[in-house]
C-alpha cells in the first residue's frame, strides 16, 4: 500500500513544543533517557549538560566529616597532654613515712629518705617547661608583597563614573565593561550604563553579575539588545531577575544578530517551568546565540535549547 504525496507529513509541520507540553514528568524522563542512548553527546555542549543527573539517592548514613575531624584532633591533643603530665613524682615527708614499713631497719629508712631527696633535687634542676602553642593547621606565611590591596571588598576597582563617560562618548579603548561584585551600585547608574550601551559600537563584553540587577533593569537590557550591534557577551548571573525579565531578554534576541553568549544562572528567584518553556520557544527565532549559561530544571526545554544551540553552531561553521 502506497501513500500519496498529499498524505505525507512534513517534518517542519510537527510542533515539538505542543508534544512536549502534553507529556508527563515521568514520560519526559523516559524520553530523555532514550535520547541519551540514541544521540551521541556533542563535544561543543558543556559537560554538565551532556548527561543526566545521577546523584539523586538517599543518604547512606549519618556520617559527619567535621565531627570526625574534631574528635581526632581532641584525641591527639589529649594524648599529648597526658604525655606532658608524666613528670617524676616528688614525695612529701609524710608520704615517705607512710611508704616505709614498720619493721624495717634504720639503714633502710635512711636509703628511702635519700632516694626521696635525690628525686626532689633532680626535679628542682629540671629546666622550665617551654610553652607550646596548639595549632590545628600549619598555615604557611603568605607573600603579601605582590598582593594589591583594594578599597572595595570585592576587589573590583572599576571607576564607575569615568567608565560611564567613556561609553557615552563611544571611546574605542573600552571594549569590556566589568562591574561584577561591586557593592551598592545605584540602580540609576546601572540604568545609565544600559542606556549608554544602546548606541555604543565598541563594547564587546558587558558583565554585571552580583550587582543587584532587578526586573526594571532587565527590561532595559532587553530594549538595549534590540538596538545594540556590538555586544557579544552578556553576563547577568547572581541577581534578582525573575522569569519575566529573562523571557523579555530572550524575546528581544530575535532582533539581535551579534550576541553569542548569554549567562543568567543563579538568580534569586527560580524561573519556573513556564518560563523555561517560553525561553525554548522564543530561542528558535535566533540564529547567532552559541552559549547559554543556565541549567534548565525541566528536561524538555533543556533538550530543545541544546539542539538549537547546536543548530546555530553548525550554521556558523558552514557559513565560515
Amino acid at each position: 500500500m502506497k501513500l500519496s504525496k498529499s498524505n505525507k507529513i512534513c517534518p517542519s509541520d510537527i510542533d515539538e513544543d505542543e508534544i512536549l507540553a502534553m507529556l508527563s514528568p515521568e514520560e519526559l524522563k523516559e524520553l530523555q533517557s532514550e535520547m541519551d542512548v540514541i544521540i551521541a553527546p556533542d563535544e561543543n555542549v558543556p559537560v554538565g549538560q551532556r548527561q543526566k543527573d545521577q546523584t539523586e539517592k538517599p543518604p547512606t548514613g549519618t556520617f559527619d566529616h567535621r565531627s570526625l575531624v574534631d574528635y581526632l584532633y581532641w584525641e591527639k591533643e589529649s594524648n599529648r597532654m597526658l604525655e606532658e603530665e608524666r613528670v617524676p613524682a616528688t614525695l612529701l615527708p609524710s608520704e615517705v613515712r607512710a611508704q616505709t614499713p614498720e619493721g624495717s631497719s634504720e639503714t633502710e629508712k635512711e636509703e628511702i629518705q635519700e632516694k626521696a631527696t635525690d628525686t626532689n633535687e633532680t626535679t628542682d634542676k629540671l629546666p622550665p617547661k617551654e610553652e607550646r602553642k596548639i595549632n590545628k593547621l600549619k598555615i604557611p606565611k603568605l607573600a603579601l608583597d605582590n598582593i594589591k590591596m583594594t578599597s572595595r571588598p570585592s576587589g573590583n576597582e572599576t571607576n564607575l563614573e569615568s567608565t560611564l563617560d567613556k561609553i557615552r562618548n563611544n571611546n574605542p579603548s573600552v571594549t569590556e565593561v566589568n562591574l561584577n561584585n561591586i557593592e551598592n551600585i545605584p540602580k540609576e547608574m546601572l540604568l545609565d550604563y544600559v542606556n549608554a550601551l544602546k548606541k555604543n559600537k565598541h563594547v564587546k563584553t558587558f558583565s554585571i553579575a552580583n550587582t543587584g540587577v532587578d526586573e526594571n533593569i532587565a527590561f532595559s537590557l532587553a530594549n538595549m539588545l534590540r538596538e545594540n550591534r556590538s555586544i557579544t557577551t552578556l553576563n547577568i548571573e547572581s541577581n534578582f531577575i525573575t522569569g519575566k525579565g529573562i523571557v523579555a531578554i530572550i524575546r528581544c534576541l530575535q532582533f539581535n544578530e551579534t550576541l553569542t553568549e548569554l549567562r543568567f544562572h543563579n538568580q534569586r528567584h527560580m524561573l519556573g517551568h513556564h518560563a523555561e518553556m517560553e525561553i525554548s520557544r522564543l530561542l528558535k527565532a535566533n540564529n547567532t546565540l552559541l552559549k547559554m549559561g543556565y541549567h534548565f530544571e525541566q528536561p524538555g526545554p533543556r533538550m530543545v535549547v541544546t539542539n538549537l544551540l547546536t543548530r546555530n553552531l553548525d550554521r556558523q561553521r558552514f557559513c565560515v
